[in-house]
């Protein structure tokens, strides 16, 4: 029994890699000719253990579920949608509240958020990763291009069909294996055919997990697109359609006269932002300025009497007057 019990398991491996290569090579066939594939499998070898009509339910079942999935997949493609936006507004929280709005309306959700909150900035910035229906793709991008000044987009479509039908033929396969496996485990009558068994039933279990969690993350790809808007503040909107010469004359003259108008209210506000550092430096420049006219002063006032006392040094003594004598 332990040597018909591993003959099996050998043929039943070998089986169900001939039906994954198989199964991949009919349904891209069938995909691109728009046509069902048709597995065909082997009656299973009586030595196994089974009858007929087990290896008849055998091969319907394996083949059952790629057959009717197949023609749903060629008349509907799975697509990956993503859409980037690169957007201005004049009204930076007025724009989030519509976007917001609108993924509620859509029945969408925001995967990922970085906004610059500052109140006192007029320069503020915003990065949504926004996860739409694909059916809504369209409405939901007219809306926000409705809003906004749209100043990039791009867009990609990735076709993922071919990949989605094999991986659901290997996942149908190993489900098939699963069961087998679980019958001969059923049949086993020692420990060592035991440990056998259940040791490839481990590893087809992890397989079977491991590609129905891609299906599923494909699943999640295909149903919802995904949308990435780049928001910036601006205080002009950059212009997006060509214009004539006198507009653009017209538009060079009022930004140059913005410029300027700009210019100046930088300055105003310098000088009242910095008005406390200028009375204190003004006012010490001021303590130095009486100390150097106090010190002038006082030096001036100095070299004044020292030049009176070397002009009263230098002066010619005159001889005294003798007074007149009286005649007597």
């Amino acid at each position: 029994m332990k040597k018909t019990i591993a003959i099996a398991i050998c043929v039943l491996l070998l089986l169900v890699a001939l039906v994954g290569c198989g199964a991949a090579k009919d349904t891209a066939y069938a995909v691109e000719k728009n046509e069902a594939p048709e597995y065909e499998y082997g009656a299973m070898p009586e030595e196994f253990g089974y009858d007929e009509e087990i290896a008849v339910d055998y091969a319907n079942g394996a083949s059952a579920a790629p057959a009717q999935s197949a023609p749903v997949v060629a008349a509907n493609r799975k697509l990956i949608r993503t859409v980037s936006l690169g957007v201005e507004t004049e009204e930076y929280e007025v724009l989030l509240e519509g976007i917001a709005e609108r993924i509620s309306s859509c029945g969408g959700y925001v995967e990922n958020m970085s906004a610059d909150t500052r109140y006192s900035s007029s320069s503020r910035y915003a990065t949504m990763t926004i996860r739409v229906p694909a059916e809504r793709l369209e409405e939901f991008v007219t809306a926000v291009c409705g809003i906004s000044n749209v100043v990039q987009r791009s867009e990609n479509t990735e076709d993922i069909t071919l990949t989605y039908v094999d991986l659901e033929s290997h996942t149908n396969a190993l489900r098939t294996e699963q069961e087998r496996l679980i019958e001969l485990l059923k049949q086993a009558e020692n420990v060592s055919e035991i440990l056998e068994i259940e040791d490839r039933l481990s590893y087809v279990r992890y397989e079977l997990e491991y590609m129905q969690s891609q299906l599923r993350t494909y699943d999640n790809l295909v149903d919802y697109a995904t949308v990435t808007i780049s928001i910036n503040e601006v205080e002009k909107l950059t212009p997006t359609v060509e214009k004539g010469f006198w507009e653009k004359i017209g538009d060079g003259f009022t930004n140059s006269l913005h410029g300027v108008w700009e210019g100046l209210k930088s300055v105003f506000s310098f000088l009242i932002i910095a008005l406390p550092y200028l009375v204190v430096i003004a006012a010490i420049v001021g303590i130095h300025l009486v100390i150097i006219f106090l010190c002038i002063r006082a030096g001036k006032k100095r070299a004044k009497k020292r030049r009176a006392a070397k002009e009263k040094e230098n002066a010619p003594q005159q001889p005294p007057v003798e007074p007149e004598q009286k005649n007597g």
